[in-house]
């Protein structure tokens, strides 16, 4: 409407003036007229022929100047009439082109809004991706993390059970031990009844033995439980290998820890029959020796009988006579053997059962370190774990916090500039600016787009470019503005920029 304001003006202008020549001229009659009656009355009273000529002649003269002001009077409407229809014409072929112009800018402004439309659905679709993407990482992140969970459990429950196993070997392998001993301590009892020397110097060998066994046990214990630790060690660095890794070497690792604890198994397996074996091997020599040494006091009886058989013809005095004093030297030898052998019994079978005690406290202990050490290992594993799961996720937020800063800017940028078309394209040039000229306005808009005040705050020069400038942004209300609420908070809420047409 401001663009027929200079055309309304000048018909206004126009009318105001035909309406006072009107005026005018309608004066001038009203005179003339006013003017006639007293030279009619005097004409009628007055009978000189010289002053009814001089009457006539000024009569006369009245009515060519009346037709000659009416003449200028129609000239003077004639021209008024041309001038009229010349700025009708003009008005009408400014009507026209502002017509096309403002056909063209709504036609711009449908383009805009296509493109803006089309830019927005982009964009929504660019988001609804950004967010399908994030669902799918939080998704492959709570799988990862349940299958590691799921792998933590199952490594705990072989190692548990694996502890179970170990447990009861050790305790089978112990009570086949204390048998051995009772039976060992049995053997030497019916042995020392003969030979009380003799089965304490075997006696003291077979402790030095059981003593080097048990060391050699300790030792493989111990290197078992190493072994064990390096496995653990191994598998926690696979573990945490597998939460960087993809779900193929998962698989690869998970073979290679089954592999090991496969080969350890078989490795204490083969150290156990070892043991077992040995302990059998020493067990037959045992019982070859005692065959011999049977053998031997067999033989040596023997002789001794055939000795005693050809001295008995020459002893039997003597042997008559000594009789009864062997006999109670005999009974005191064999009472006091007895004695001494139950003692023995006794003293072996405490010992027995105290290094049984210790043996269990120590192997109890142990297990009880070794429990803890893989319970502290497994705790280390699993905070290393959450440590990489919470520096992945922080790497994540911070990708999607810079993907989310480069699509807010990029939808600034785009409003902006969508912005910027619709105001030059609802902006009307005013006749007298000049080119190159640029204004900064702050703009206040509502959620919606539409313009609460537009203000110059960096002007141009020229008050009329500047207020042109001002009404072209409430013209062009609303605004295209981002869907996203805060985006515009931050960004479109109150904002200025700089319109500079071309």
């Amino acid at each position: 409407m401001k663009s027929f304001k200079p055309s309304l003006a000048q018909a206004i202008a126009l009318h105001v003036l035909i309406v006072l020549l009107f005026s005018f001229s309608f004066l001038t009659e009203t005179d003339d007229a006013q003017m006639a009656p007293p030279a009619d009355i005097i004409e009628a009273t007055v009978l000189d022929g010289a002053e009814i000529d001089a009457e006539a002649e000024r009569l006369k003269q009245n009515e060519a100047n009346k037709q000659q002001a009416e003449q200028q009077h129609q000239e003077q409407l004639e021209n008024a009439r041309k001038i009229e229809e010349q700025l009708l014409q003009q008005a009408k072929k400014q009507r026209v082109l502002e017509e096309q112009k403002i056909q063209e800018a709504a036609e711009k402004r449908k383009q805009e809004a296509l493109e803006e439309k089309k830019m927005q659905e982009q964009l929504a679709a660019k988001r609804k991706e950004e967010e399908k993407k994030l669902e799918e990482a939080k998704e492959r992140q709570a799988l990862e993390q349940k299958k590691a969970k799921e792998a933590a459990e199952k490594q705990k429950q072989a190692e548990l059970e694996k502890q179970k196993e170990v447990a009861e070997k050790q305790k089978e392998a112990e009570k086949q031990k204390q048998l051995e001993k009772q039976q060992e301590v049995e053997r030497e009892a019916k042995l020392k009844e003969q030979k009380l020397a003799e089965a304490a110097r075997e006696k003291q060998q077979q402790e030095a033995e059981i003593k080097k066994l048990e060391q050699e046990k300790k030792l493989q214990e111990q290197k078992a439980l190493e072994q064990q630790k390096k496995l653990q060690e191994q598998k926690a660095l696979e573990q945490q290998k597998k939460l960087q890794e993809q779900k193929s070497e998962e698989a690869k690792r998970q073979e290679l820890a089954k592999q090991a604890e496969a080969k350890a198994k078989a490795e204490k397996e083969r150290q156990l029959a070892d043991e077992r074996a040995k302990a059998e091997k020493e067990k037959q020599a045992a019982l070859n020796a005692e065959k011999a040494k049977q053998a031997a006091e067999a033989d040596a009886r023997a002789k001794a009988e055939k000795d005693k058989q050809l001295a008995a013809e020459k002893a039997e005095k003597e042997r008559q006579a000594k009789i009864a004093a062997e006999k109670a030297e005999k009974e005191r030898m064999a009472a006091e053997a007895e004695a001494k052998a139950k003692a023995e019994k006794e003293r072996q079978a405490k010992l027995a059962a105290e290094k049984a005690e210790k043996a269990e406290k120590e192997r109890l202990a142990a297990e009880a370190a070794a429990k803890a050490k893989a319970e502290q290992e497994r705790q280390a594993a699993i905070a290393a774990a959450e440590k990489a799961e919470k520096e992945r996720q922080a790497a994540e937020a911070a990708a999607a916090a810079a993907a989310k800063a480069a699509s807010d800017k990029q939808a600034v940028d785009s409003a902006k500039q969508m912005i910027a078309r619709k105001v030059e394209g609802a902006w009307t040039r005013p006749i007298n600016a000049t080119q190159g000229l640029r204004c900064t306005i702050q703009v206040k808009l509502l959620a919606s787009g539409d313009v609460m005040d537009a203000v110059v705050i960096g002007s141009s020069g020229d008050p009329i470019f500047d207020r042109s400038a001002e009404n072209a942004v409430r013209k062009a209300s609303p605004l295209p503005v981002p869907q996203d609420r805060n985006l515009f908070n931050q960004e479109f809420r109150v904002f200025t920029f700089v319109f500079k047409p071309e």
